[in-house]
């Protein structure tokens, strides 16, 4: 009995795993309104919880397993307490952004539990690192494909903006996925141990940076920037002691120096005004759009809140107007609208004040639980010995945390928030595995 449940756990485990690769497939199907994504993603959620069921019983396993039972005890108690209080109540949709929300919690957990058994594997880090490679390419190859054939999604709805997305919905969404997964690409080409296979490994590089900057988003420009950076930084106390390295740091360095100047004549140049010198943002007349966020000019801060401001005012206003049950549970998608919902899009403020109080508290748990854990380990054992790939997976996960509070569409976006689950839960397991590595030496 014993044997056959450590079969089907394994079998899950390799699902999951290679799941990742079917993720730019999924947004693709979804572009062309072929729902087969959303029902796999569902089936996705069924199989995790089953395998968190099946899992050896111990002390993580019960924590998981009673935190995802009171999530959906909490969610059923939000969705009827809205049906009850709300004015305006569309249940298509907020049934969706519950799933939507769920969704990145559950596969988190599930993940975490999944790479930490696949981490007993010799070659672990290789495959993730492989499987989110071959995902920032297909992306990559989608878009130039849509480019090419002059289908592709606009970014912007503004003509004066430049940028697409190729055959996926949300220039928003995508920026993000290629920031984080363009640091895993970085360190899997790091990893390679001969230089003939590096470089064989640069052209998919560059065709991944330049759908970053096709895309047209300050997010994606400043990943590539700050990816390349860093990762030039890290490496340099390398060579200084060893003089090893030194290849590594010559590709990354002439990486960043063709990124620099090839942007004045790609999308995000255009957008950033270095080609024209055109202050796109005095463009008073023009209808703020939600979606543009990442790419609008001027001063990054005021522009990205300058629009949210109003609506952060009105639904805060709501709040603080709605029942008790519902500052506690939360207003549902949009808050007490009265014409049509609209998110915030900064996901925390969003999750706050979508789920109220105490459901902002439970969806932040596993937050702080797991990046508590990260952050004692890597204190404890690692500050005084950098790890590459600690820096690296730790930056995708910050790219996408620092998106998810400034613009929106990582945590409710299924999308983009499976890869930041992944990165989570790779961090997680590179922490505890290097700690394990320290007490036994």
């Amino acid at each position: 009995m014993n044997l056959d449940l450590q079969k089907h756990r394994n079998s899950v485990e390799i699902l999951f795993i290679y799941f990742i690769l079917l993720q730019p497939a999924l947004d693709v199907l979804a572009y062309f309104n072929i729902p087969i994504s959303i029902i796999l993603r569902v089936v996705a959620m069924g199989m995790g919880f089953i395998y968190i069921l099946i899992l050896p019983d111990n002390k993580e396993r019960k924590i998981g397993l009673i935190y995802i039972i009171m999530l959906g005890l909490f969610m059923v108690i939000h969705f009827t307490n809205n049906l009850m209080v709300k004015n305006q109540f569309m249940m298509s949709l907020e049934i969706t952004y519950i799933i939507k929300s769920v969704f990145f919690v559950e596969l988190l957990i599930v993940y975490v539990f999944v790479i930490r058994s696949f981490s007993l594997k010799k070659n672990w880090q290789r495959i993730i690192q492989l499987c989110i490679f071959i995902n920032m390419v297909s992306i990559a190859a989608v878009m130039l494909l849509a480019g090419l054939s002059d289908t592709a999604k606009r970014s912007y709805g503004a003509l004066a903006k430049e940028g697409h997305s190729g055959w996926f919905f949300s220039g928003n969404e995508l920026s993000v996925i290629l920031g984080m997964g363009f640091s895993m690409m970085v360190l899997y080409m790091i990893n390679q141990k001969s230089r003939l296979k590096k470089a064989r490994l640069l052209p998919f590089i560059g065709l991944v940076i330049w759908a970053m900057l096709t895309v047209g988003t300050k997010v994606s420009f400043g990943s590539i920037i700050i990816v390349l950076s860093i990762s030039i930084l890290v490496l340099i106390p390398k060579i200084v002691r060893n003089r090893k390295d030194w290849f590594n740091v010559i590709t990354l360095s002439a990486l960043l120096a063709a990124t620099i100047l090839i942007t004045p004549s790609t999308s995000i140049g255009n957008n950033l005004s270095f080609s024209f010198g055109i202050d796109f943002t005095n463009q008073e007349n023009r209808p703020f759009n939600m979606e543009e966020d990442h790419g609008n000019e001027g001063q990054l801060h005021q522009n990205l809140l300058s629009g949210r401001s109003d609506f952060l005012n009105n639904i805060k206003e709501q709040y603080r107007e709605a029942p008790l049950s519902q500052r506690l549970f939360g207003m549902g998608v949009g808050g007490n609208y009265v014409v049509s919902p609209k998110l915030i899009e900064m996901d925390f403020l969003d999750w706050y004040y979508n789920f109220g109080l105490l459901g902002f508290v439970l969806l932040m748990l596993p937050f702080i639980y797991f990046g508590y854990h990260i952050l004692i380990n890597i204190f404890n054992y690692h500050l005084k010995k950098i790890n590459l790939a600690i820096v690296l997976v730790g930056l995708s996960v910050s790219l996408g945390l620092g998106s998810s509070m400034i613009a929106g569409h990582v945590l409710s976006s299924p999308a983009s928030s499976i890869y930041l689950g992944i990165f989570i839960a790779y961090l997680f397991a590179l922490t505890k595995q290097q700690q394990s590595s320290y007490i036994k030496k």
